[in-house]
């Protein structure tokens, strides 16, 4: 089993090409992102929650790197999130596998948006329709600035991100962050 550790935000830490291929397979993508969103389930409500019947075999790769435990016929995701990077030089199968991850983790959220505006903004609050939105800007970064800018909104966003309990009048408020440089000419 491979070991995951979980940052001060509660994310799970992958550094290995095996737990990120794994994570990288859709249907388990989409079992670890229900299980870390709203808790602990059953295998039957988690083949309900992904759209597949047989979930057994997902769960226990999920199982065998890390990312998910078991008690009987709940499972449970080990941490809140996901954080991985790819590394830099060296690690040629930890790169692949983490551009594999990284490109099935924005193509997996690209229906939210449509979803959002079609399903839960016509139902917003005048409050809550005023503070939601989009953030659509393009600026030139060198790499290692737009990684800065990554870090600096991740220590930014940190007291949401450890609060346990919700406040007064607070809501689980869902944050999507697209970095999409250009290929170079």
């Amino acid at each position: 089993m491979t070991e995951v550790r979980v940052n001060e935000v509660g994310d799970m830490v992958l550094t290995g090409a095996e737990a990120m291929r794994v994570l990288a397979e859709p249907v388990r993508l989409a079992i670890t992102d229900r299980l870390t969103r709203h808790g602990a389930a059953t295998t039957a409500e988690l083949a309900e929650a992904v759209g597949v019947d047989d979930v057994v075999a997902h769960l226990e790769r999920l199982t065998e790197v890390g990312l998910v435990t078991r008690d009987g016929d709940t499972w449970e995701a080990c941490g809140r999130g996901i954080f991985f990077e790819i590394p830099e030089e060296g690690d040629e199968e930890v790169q692949q596998a983490a551009r594999a991850l990284s490109n099935a983790m924005l193509l997996s959220y690209e229906h939210l948006p449509r979803q959002w505006v079609e399903g839960t903004e016509p139902e917003l609050e005048l409050d809550w329709a005023r503070s939601a939105g989009l953030f659509n800007a393009g600026m030139w970064l060198t790499a290692e600035e737009l990684r800065k800018v990554q870090e600096d909104l991740e220590v930014l966003l940190m007291p949401y991100l450890q609060r346990k309990e919700p406040t007064p009048d607070s809501r689980r408020v869902r944050m999507l962050a697209y970095f999409l440089p250009p290929k170079s000419d």
